[in-house]
C-alpha cells in the first residue's frame, strides 16, 4: 500500500469532505447531551443503565452516517470535481486506490470512536458499567464502521452523483437498522423471529441490554457477533469484487 496515497485520502477526508468539522460537531452533541445526564441525572425516571444505551446508540449511529457520508462521496467527489483521470493516471491499481479511500473513512470513523470515551465515562460515572459500555461501544462500533464504511465506498465507485451515493447508503443503513426498532412486532412471527437472529443492529442492542441490564459477560453473547462478522466478511468481499469496477464515468 503506498503511504503517500494513504497521507492523501486520510487529508482529505479530515479538511477537504469536512471529516474535522463533523468531529466537532459531534463533540459538541456528546458535550450537550452529558451535561444534560448530569444535571438530569438524579431526578430522571431512567435507570443508568438506560441512559447508557441511550448515548451509545447516539455514538454508533452518528459515527456510522458521518463515516457513510465520507465514504459515499469519496470516488464521486473526484468524478464532480473532476479529478478522476488524474487519479487514474497515477501508478496506484484501483485496489490499492480504494482501500486508501476506504482507510481515510475508517480513520475519521474511529477517531469519533475515540472522542466518545470520556463522555461515556460521565454518563457512567458511579454506575459500574463503564468498562461494559466502552466495549459495546467499541466492538460493535468496529464491526459496523467496516461494514457500512465498505459498502458506502462500494455505492460511490457505482453512481455518478454524491445525491444519489449517499441516499442509497443512508436506506441500506436504514433497511438493516429498522428490524432493531421493531422488535416488538417482529417477534410475535416466525420471519420476524429469524430477522431478528440475523439482524446486526438486532444483535448489537441484544448485547448492549444483556451486558449492561443483566450484566452478565461477553462470554455468553457469542451468538450475537456471528451476524456482525459475517456482515463485515460480505462488505469487504463487495468491496474488493467492486474496486476493479472504478471508472472516470462510475456505473448505474
Amino acid at each position: 500500500m503506498n503511504p503517500f496515497i494513504i497521507e492523501k485520502e486520510l487529508r482529505e477526508s479530515l479538511y477537504e469532505n469536512k471529516g474535522l468539522w463533523m468531529i466537532v460537531v459531534f463533540s459538541c452533541l456528546l458535550s450537550t447531551f452529558a451535561i444534560l445526564i448530569v444535571f438530569m441525572k438524579e431526578g430522571s425516571v431512567l435507570a443508568q443503565s438506560d441512559i447508557l444505551q441511550i448515548a451509545i446508540k447516539i455514538v454508533l449511529f452518528v459515527t456510522l452516517l458521518v463515516s457513510m457520508v465520507l465514504g459515499a462521496s469519496s470516488f464521486v467527489t473526484e468524478r464532480e470535481g473532476h479529478t478522476m483521470e488524474s487519479l487514474l493516471l497515477t501508478p496506484i491499481s484501483k485496489p490499492q486506490l480504494t482501500m486508501a479511500k476506504y482507510i481515510g473513512v475508517l480513520a475519521v470513523g474511529f477517531i469519533l470512536l475515540l472522542v466518545s470515551v470520556p463522555y461515556l465515562i460521565v454518563i457512567g460515572e458511579g454506575s459500574g458499567l463503564v468498562p461494559s459500555a466502552l466495549f459495546i461501544t467499541f466492538f460493535n462500533g468496529t464491526l459496523l464502521l467496516l461494514a457500512f464504511s465498505a459498502l458506502s465506498v462500494v455505492f460511490s465507485i457505482l453512481y455518478t452523483t454524491s445525491r444519489a451515493s449517499i441516499l442509497a447508503s443512508i436506506l441500506v443503513l436504514a433497511v438493516f437498522a429498522s428490524p432493531a426498532f421493531m422488535q416488538g412486532l417482529l417477534k410475535v412471527s416466525p420471519l420476524g423471529a429469524w430477522i431478528l437472529r440475523i439482524d446486526p443492529f438486532a444483535n448489537w442492542f441484544a448485547m448492549m441490554s444483556t451486558m449492561l441490564v443483566d450484566r452478565k459477560s461477553i462470554l455468553v453473547m457469542g451468538s450475537n457477533t456471528v451476524p456482525l462478522v459475517v456482515l463485515v466478511i460480505i462488505s469487504m468481499a463487495i468491496l474488493g469484487w467492486v474496486s476493479n469496477k472504478v471508472t472516470l464515468e462510475g456505473e448505474k
